[in-house]
């Protein structure tokens, strides 16, 4: 069950961003809904630099695999980050997706791969009250020496 719901929470965890980065005016408090710990101050920092410059994305993350690697539901230390947690893999194509300036320049990088894989930890820091729902990503680690995905058909 513990897997599920971490691949479920990863697959809506790209859904949030995209829907931050589509629509400038989207409330940054959605990332609670699917970020926690290190990675929610990361994507809310990272948005907020989008938005002061401007930035705005087209198009939307295809997400290809996600395959859970480990799970350890260990809930003995909550208050020290103690807390039943799923290593998440997932491979995502954003050849459909730009980023633009208030131009309507890319500001992509050249050399941004179409296809990659990120490794998440997904923690659920309030297992004893809500199992089932209560799980976010809590780090996202770029996997970038791990071969590409194939592309979405």
């Amino acid at each position: 069950m513990a897997v599920a719901q971490a691949e479920d929470l990863v697959r809506k965890y790209y859904a949030v961003t995209d829907e931050l980065g589509l629509d400038p005016t989207a409330d940054l408090m959605r990332l609670e809904d699917v970020a926690i710990s290190q990675e929610l101050d990361v994507q809310r920092r990272s948005f907020q630099d989008w938005r002061n410059a401007g930035w705005i994305q087209k198009g939307r993350t295809k997400v290809l695999e996600v395959a859970a690697q480990s799970v350890n539901l260990d809930n003995s230390d909550p208050a020290t980050g103690r807390v039943p947690t799923v290593m998440v893999d997932a491979c995502y194509d954003v050849t459909a997706v730009d980023v633009v300036d208030p131009a309507g320049t890319s500001v992509v990088l050249a050399d941004r791969p179409d296809r990659a894989w990120v490794r998440f930890t997904v923690s659920n820091h309030s297992w004893d009250t809500d199992p089932e729902n209560a799980w976010r990503v809590s780090i996202a680690l770029d996997q970038r020496e791990q071969e590409p995905c194939e592309p979405a058909s």
